[in-house]
């Protein structure tokens, strides 16, 4: 969820993401674990293991502002959607507040419906609540200075993968705008691995490399951990496709947009690797970037998918000095 609208993405607003240790939402494809974004009460609809699927609902959500006598206290969510099928899919989200006279951004009450069109093997992150007015009027649910409770729920006649960035802890401030930003640096959480039987690949259908933005003053990138627990050597086929986003350097003034990039990594047999994807990928480290997407891992031989660890998650990392306020 990046920050300053495009009009190429839905979703614009990144999560700041405090010190976080990789822990066991890697996948051994044989186990059966309670997807990230459904991991609460709150998920009435549980594909298992984060599994792509045609509905996903959640219930007892929460995203806005509430004025208090100190300021303001914040919460949010945002959505990351990735069509794995060789068509265009659409997906409608449903928003329906506890409260029938809640007025949404778009001057609905009640009930807000919104369709989101994917490509073939793309994806797009979209937000819920407008925290800045420095992001225009991206179409999403909740204006600035409203807050809304009640249930979300995605269909499409074909079957997505969906992650969700659940909801923030509560941000305080005195400014409303100021008490957004803090609700989204308290964000913590890792991202599902999934194997994909039509594509016979592992999905992680959310990625991050945003470095160096001044609105932010942590930065995030993702780190992706794989270990071969078997008796061969494999090579894995990773396949990144970013939804948007591009790297800006200061000293030359020059904008470089991202492409999908595919690199190839063997394990001898039992060996392990940890890397961040700007290593893996080469992305640069002392520019200006911002970026979400998502990542295909493929196997030399998909048999040995049963033997294979993989742990993946979105981290803090060093942003060095802010450089620029948005890419240009």
């Amino acid at each position: 969820m990046n920050m300053h609208p495009k009009p190429t993405k839905l979703g614009l607003a990144l999560i700041l993401i405090i010190s976080f240790l990789i822990t066991g939402i890697g996948v051994l494809t044989t186990q059966a674990q309670e997807p990230a974004s459904c991991r609460s009460p709150r998920c009435a609809h549980t594909p298992q293991l984060g599994e792509k699927s045609t509905v996903f609902r959640f219930k007892n959500l929460r995203s806005g502002a509430v004025k208090t006598e100190k300021g303001w206290k914040v919460q949010d969510f945002a959505s990351g959607f990735f069509n794995p099928n060789s068509t265009q899919i659409t997906i409608t989200m449903t928003a329906v507040s506890d409260d029938p006279k809640f007025v949404f951004a778009n001057g609905k009450a009640g009930t807000y419906t919104k369709t989101i069109v994917l490509k073939p093997m793309f994806g797009v992150t979209d937000n819920v609540y407008i925290g800045s007015t420095a992001f225009g009027k991206p179409d999403w649910p909740v204006a600035q200075g409203t807050y809304f409770t009640g249930s979300v729920e995605y269909t499409s006649s074909e079957p997505f993968y969906y992650y969700m960035l659940p909801e923030t802890k509560i941000g305080e401030d005195e400014d409303v705008t100021k008490a957004y930003f803090k609700a989204w640096k308290s964000m913590v959480e890792p991202v599902p691995v999934v194997w994909d039987n039509d594509l016979k690949q592992f999905v992680v259908c959310y990625t991050n490399y945003w470095h160096n933005e001044k609105s932010w003053p942590v930065g995030w990138h993702s780190v992706l951990t794989v270990n071969n627990v078997t008796d061969q050597t494999v090579t894995y086929t990773l396949r990144h496709i970013p939804f948007y986003g591009a790297q800006f350097d200061p000293k030359t003034g020059q904008t470089t947009r991202y492409k999908e990039q595919v690199v190839q990594l063997t394990l001898r047999p039992y060996e392990s690797t940890a890397t961040t994807l700007q290593e893996l990928f080469g992305w640069a480290t002392d520019q200006l970037s911002a970026m979400e997407g998502c990542l295909l891992i493929g196997l030399d031989h998909s048999e040995a998918k049963a033997g294979i660890a993989i742990y993946f998650s979105v981290v803090p990392n060093d942003s060095g000095v802010p450089m620029h306020d948005m890419i240009p």
